[in-house]
Formats: structure tokens, C-alpha cells, sequence
């Protein structure tokens, strides 16, 4: 019995790093599409622990059209290392994140990036099924022969 606890409890915590790492697959950039506002330059990446390397976690900085300067961080694969060497066009839009109610202004990709909520819903959906039908065959009684 202890086994299958165990077992179970291994069980779930996989299935719930799957499904956040799935929320960062499939994950858009909301601040994503407009008018170039500046550039990204310095761009260094590496594989994102967070959803098994499969996305790149890459780090920037940004010059706005200004002359400003900006740091930039995403771990959902925005900027790759196909990028590095290169000034990747930038732009500024208003986001709304979290329970805050109140926007902030964010840099994104010039070009638009558009989630794919659809992939991360079905994902998440297909682990936790997965995850009840292993639950319920460990734990369920067998036939006495």
C-alpha cells in the first residue's frame, strides 16, 4: 500500500510540472505585434530546466528607439539562439498579468506571437487524465482467484 502512495504521489507532482511546463509551450507573448519601438541586442540563451529543455530561457537588452536601455527576460522560447548576433525588432504594449487590474507597459516581439491556448488546454486535460485512470488502476481492488 505504501508502494502505491508513493508511487501516486510521484505520480501527480509529474503530471503537474507537465502541465505548467506545457503552459510555457504553448504560451504566447501578449506584449507581442505593433510598431518597433527599439531592438534587442546582447541575446544569450540556454535550455529552460522548467520544461524539460525543450523551450529556450534567453536574456537581452533592449535599446529603445530612444536610447534607452532595458533588460529583457523570457524562458518561453521568444528569442532563440538563432538570435544571438542579431538586433531583433522590439515593441512596447500595455498587459494585463496576474490579478492586478492594472496594466503595465511590456516589451515584446514586433512581430505578433499568439498563444495557442487550445495546445496548452488540451494538454494539461490529457495529463490529468492520464493521471486519474493510473490513480484508479492502483488503487483498485483485484479479484481474488
Amino acid at each position: 500500500m505504501t508502494t502505491r502512495v508513493i508511487t501516486t504521489v510521484l505520480l501527480w507532482l509529474a503530471i503537474f510540472y507537465g502541465a505548467q511546463a506545457a503552459s510555457l509551450a504553448f504560451d504566447g507573448e501578449a506584449s507581442s505585434g505593433g510598431e518597433t519601438k527599439g531592438h534587442a541586442q546582447d541575446i544569450s540563451c540556454k535550455r529552460n530546466p522548467w520544461a524539460f529543455g525543450l523551450l529556450w530561457s534567453c536574456d537581452a537588452t533592449i535599446v529603445a528607439n530612444d536610447g534607452k536601455r532595458y533588460a529583457y527576460h523570457r524562458d518561453n522560447s521568444i528569442l532563440t539562439p538563432a538570435d544571438v548576433g542579431r538586433q531583433v525588432p522590439m515593441t512596447t504594449n500595455s498587459v494585463r498579468s496576474g490579478r492586478s487590474s492594472q496594466a503595465s507597459t511590456e516589451w515584446g516581439l514586433a512581430e505578433r506571437r499568439e498563444p495557442n491556448t487550445a495546445a496548452a488546454v488540451l494538454c494539461a486535460i490529457g495529463l490529468l487524465i492520464v493521471g486519474v485512470i493510473i490513480t484508479f488502476r492502483l488503487f483498485r481492488k483485484k479479484a481474488v482467484s
